[in-house]
């Protein structure tokens, strides 16, 4: 846990006010001022011409071809017309926590955690305990004052801010000891992916060189369907791209992790099983496609015996299985994708499903070409909210990368990696190498993750879904599911309105200098234990704005501004992601982190633009409201802005000038 400044800021005056200095009688209007001392103002005329490298310069207008900005909803006012205001507090009081830490050592408390029975935070290193006149101790909860009866032993005090404790063990019956994740390729391999495209020099690949092929080569005209070299070019297609790819990842795998089980699917009209390589492949085609309980409890079955050996045993049979893969037919995806899941399922907690597709769904259940209208996209967007929540259960994250110049719809797939920590990309086939590596780099390394955030009953939390806050807004609980290796999430909070601090008689605010913070990660270990981790520090108080900006960390506060900005967006606030990036811009600017934060807000930003435009050509060509379908670019940066952390942060390319 990691605050984004070393103090909490609080208004001075509001604390007078509530110690009885000054006018106690003026608290709402000393409120109303702390809220505007933290509160960013920015119009929707400054939003139309913000340029997110330089705010000083106005976007250009094509005088042929204007564009109606789709930020300009005016309101008519007694002076005229006024543009719109988008304000919002910024300043540093921001709290973070990055899910690593899950795999760091910590000491394994002794006996069960103890809760205050009041606000359910846990007894902690910073706890005190006195005796009562009967002798009882009493443990005077910092977060809520709640007196809370306790019996605890010396050896079972907390002695370290961090603390885990094991709720159930791990199962006795375990699989080989040495059993790594599974990992599923599921692959499109219908018709378009024998789309090609000219390569610069040669590509050396043997997929592809099928018996029509060579018949091709041997007229005198193979060079122009495989990949023979021409004045200096080849021919590429999807296919031999793709699985080029999983070839190399095969090795790589079979080097870097050998006790991995690796699999394969493939889709088209119908979906075939490879498994692990080492039995004939399954096929499951006809109706079976529409049936999703049958299809997931076959592949389950099935993969006790397709899935039966780690992938140093294996490479060398999936990779002939590969050379064997053709490009024919539909796209079945739904269907491949429920029988890649229930694959990895059979695997342990941490297993990954990656689909490598180039159109859309259009075979089976899960179908998204007569998606069309509002029922059938909800059935749709159902099934793949379905698939996302059991594999987010089962600790499987699934991820899926999509090709260039196609329209997979996206938005329809996308609460399988928002649900699973998976990651929506899309790639020009040449580039799927490091995007395949960097979706394996990432491992799951905890699954049912909940979190629970406990603030000072003074406090409450601020910009967060009210439905996820409780007790009077000083107790935020946040379902994770999967926590990935390196994920952060973070949280804003300021001092509460006066009309709640004003009926907190047992405060004495004199005495209040410092806060305590405490987050609880309750989860299932990667070997089956449910475990609880506890972190719980405590932040001084400052007056002074400019000394808790002065001590802030920007990293914190960058990877919370975008992640915001994504959240905003996912709701369908565009503009008001937009207007969130612009404030957070404001106060980061000047830190050694404004290079990186543009870099990675600026493609937000532009995609989110990008969108509107689209959405108002929509609605004025019908003439009624647009469907509220987001494009593939604005759905893959939205997927990438909510995963951003600081490695990825540091890691963004440098915008063009």
């Amino acid at each position: 846990m990691g605050f984004a400044s070393s103090h909490a800021y609080v208004s001075k005056r509001k604390i007078d006010a509530l110690m009885g200095i000054g006018d106690p009688n003026n608290l709402a209007a000393i409120n109303e001022e702390e809220q505007n001392d933290s509160c960013a103002s920015i119009s929707d005329e400054e939003l139309d011409n913000f340029n997110s490298d330089n705010e000083e310069q106005k976007a250009p207008v094509d005088p042929n071809n204007p564009i109606k900005k789709p930020g300009r909803r005016r309101k008519t006012g007694k002076e005229g017309e006024e543009h719109k205001k988008h304000k919002r507090e910024i300043d540093t009081n921001v709290v973070g926590l990055n899910f690593s830490v899950l795999k760091d050592k910590t000491a394994v408390a002794t006996g069960d955690p103890v809760f205050c029975a009041e606000c359910k935070a846990m007894l902690n290193a910073h706890s005190k305990l006195t005796k009562n006149e009967a002798g009882k101790q009493i443990w005077n909860c910092e977060f809520c004052l709640n007196a809370n009866e306790v019996q605890m032993e010396e050896e079972e005090l907390p002695k370290e801010d961090q603390l885990m404790y094991v709720l159930e063990p791990a199962p006795k019956v375990k699989n080989d000891k040495n059993e790594d994740i599974t990992v599923m390729f599921c692959i499109d391999t219908s018709g378009s992916m024998c789309h090609s495209q000219t390569v610069a020099g040669k590509f050396a690949t043997k997929y592809g060189k099928n018996k029509e092929m060579e018949s091709l080569k041997k007229l005198g005209y193979g060079s122009q369907y495989t990949s023979g070299e021409i004045a200096g070019m080849c021919y590429i297609s999807r296919m031999q791209c793709v699985l080029t790819v999983i070839e190399n990842q095969l090795r790589q795998l079979a080097i870097g992790a050998p006790k991995r089980k690796v699999g394969i699917v493939t889709f088209n009209n119908e979906v075939t099983l490879i498994g692990d390589g080492r039995s004939a492949p399954k096929t499951y085609a006809g109706d079976r496609l529409n049936d999703y309980e049958g299809l997931l409890k076959a592949s389950q079955e099935d993969a006790a015996t397709h899935m039966t050996k780690s992938v140093e045993d294996t490479e060398v049979d999936l990779v002939k299985r590969l050379e064997h893969i053709q490009e024919s037919g539909m796209t079945a995806l739904g269907p491949g994708l429920t029988v890649a899941l229930g694959a990895a399922i059979k695997g342990t907690p941490g297993s990954k499903v990656i689909i490598c597709t180039d159109g859309l769904a259009n075979v089976g259940i899960g179908s998204l070409e007569h998606a069309k209208d509002k029922t059938a996209v909800k059935k749709t967007r159902d099934f793949y909210t379905q698939i996302g929540a059991l594999a987010k259960s089962k600790g499987v994250s699934i991820s899926v990368v999509s090709i260039v110049a196609s329209d997979c719809r996206l938005e329809m797939l996308s609460p399988l990696a928002g649900l699973t920590g998976g990651d929506i990309v899309k790639v020009d086939p040449l580039d799927l190498g490091t995007d395949f590596a960097n979706i394996l780099a990432e491992n799951v390394v905890a699954s049912n993750v909940e979190l629970r955030v406990n603030l000072h009953k003074t406090f409450t939390f601020r910009n967060e879904d009210s439905s996820l806050i409780s007790k009077n807004g000083s107790v935020l609980v946040k379902p994770i599911g999967n926590a990935i290796d390196g994920q952060e999430v973070s949280a804003e909070y300021r001092l509460k309105p006066e009309d709640e601090l004003v009926k907190l008689a047992d405060i004495d605010f004199a005495t209040v200098t410092e806060i305590p913070f405490q987050v609880q990660i309750t989860y299932c270990s990667l070997d089956g234990a449910k475990c609880v981790r506890t972190l719980t520090k405590k932040q001084n108080i400052t007056f002074e704005k400019d000394l808790a900006k002065k001590a802030a960390n920007f990293q914190v506060l960058s990877v919370h501004a975008i992640q915001q900005a994504a959240s905003l967006a996912q709701k369908g606030d565009y503009r008001g992601a937009q207007a969130n990036s612009a404030h957070w811009k404001k106060l980061i600017k000047g830190s050694e982190e404004y290079s990186n934060f543009k870099n990675n807000i600026n493609p937000l930003y532009e995609a989110l633009e990008k969108q509107q435009v689209e959405d108002m050509q929509q609605k004025e060509q019908a003439r009624g409201e647009p469907e509220g379908r987001s494009n593939d670019l604005t759905v893959t940066s939205l997927n990438q802005a909510a995963k951003i952390n600081t490695k990825r942060m540091a890691a963004a390319p440098a915008q063009k000038k």
